[in-house]
């Protein structure tokens, strides 16, 4: 597998990186290209003095390992996926999938550096914005809710801040109409600036309804936290294996493991288990091959009321509905 790597801080100016590492050729704001590594377009924009925008829509050639060091740790990337192919956001051996169910919004703190494993064909569409912490603090206190928590957000001995979960619908709809839009449409830089700040705008929305957790977090704690997704996720059929055992695995006491995975993910350990049961039952309702008492069995619940009941709580639909209505 090739390895191409990205050295960059809050100030790269980013056209040239990516030239330099991927190859194409600059025209504007653009780079395209259309070689061994990859085809399609890069559209990088400087919207103001600290905040960068970039749109990747590209299909790659060659299998890679793409990794992202960066010189500084002054910036906050946020990075918005709509893809249906698999990319792997990757740290040693140990990885989450980008693009389909699992994640498709990833906030990483420039103190992290960052791998992405592409395979010979993927395709990926993903909108990417890189903040100055100071500027990300200045949005953040000027919401009163956010504003005596800032400083210990932002405080880089205290906190790492890193999410790994999904983006809100408003955030989806708003890039699908984007990516609507011709390239060669005289108003895309206005469109691009308008989208750029509107998903800014939501992350900030989402962090008024979500606990806000201070933690330092190194590289490796990321790994064990995705060995342990990983892990949960493979043995989703079964009881859940309980935090103390989790912890155990991960090398971590129970209170600071619950506390990482709950940071990374943006779910406790025992809602990111269930929600993916959960998820697990309907695609096996949709298959057709089972009874709802089946299903309830081969995923471990205690009774078909237990199922019903959460299946009903999470996707508004019993599961007898549900399987009668397809």
């Amino acid at each position: 597998m090739k390895v191409i790597q990205h050295f960059y801080s809050a100030e790269t100016k980013w056209i040239d990186v990516l030239v330099k590492t991927l190859g194409g050729t600059i025209e504007g704001n653009f780079l395209i290209a259309d070689n061994e590594i990859y085809c399609g377009r890069h559209y990088i924009l400087e919207m103001e003095e600290r905040i960068w925008g970039i749109v990747i829509d590209i299909s790659y050639r060659d299998n890679l390992l793409l990794e992202y060091i960066n010189k500084k740790n002054n910036f906050i990337g946020l990075y918005f996926y709509l893809t249906d192919k698999d990319v792997n956001f990757i740290l040693d051996n140990e990885s989450t999938i980008l693009g389909k169910t699992d994640c498709n919004l990833i906030v990483i703190d420039g103190a992290l550096d960052t791998r992405y494993a592409v395979t010979q064909g993927t395709e990926v569409y993903v909108i990417c914005i890189f903040i100055d912490k100071e500027l990300l603090q200045e949005f953040v206190e000027k919401i009163p809710r956010l504003k005596l928590a800032s400083k210990d957000i932002f405080d880089e001995e205290k906190n790492t801040i890193i999410s790994m979960g999904r983006m809100g619908i408003e955030s989806i709809d708003l890039i699908r109409d984007f990516k609507k839009i011709p390239y060669d449409n005289a108003l895309f830089e206005l469109y691009f600036r308008a989208l750029s700040y509107n998903l800014i705008g939501h992350f900030l929305e989402r962090l008024l309804t979500q606990k806000i957790i201070i933690s330092k977090v190194i590289e490796d704690d990321v790994k064990s936290i995705l060995a342990s997704k990983v892990y949960l996720l493979e043995n989703v059929d079964e009881v859940f294996p309980g935090v103390e055992f989790l912890a155990h695995q991960a090398f971590m006491s129970a209170s600071k493991y619950k506390k990482l995975f709950t940071k990374i993910t943006g779910l406790s350990p025992g809602a990111f288990f269930y929600s993916n049961k959960l998820q697990r039952a309907k695609e096996l309702l949709e298959t057709g091959g089972l009874t709802v008492s089946e299903v309830a069995d081969k995923l471990n619940y205690t009774n078909i009321s237990y199922l019903a009941k959460r299946f009903n709580n999470k996707y508004g639909i019993f599961p007898k509905e549900y399987q009668s209505f397809l």
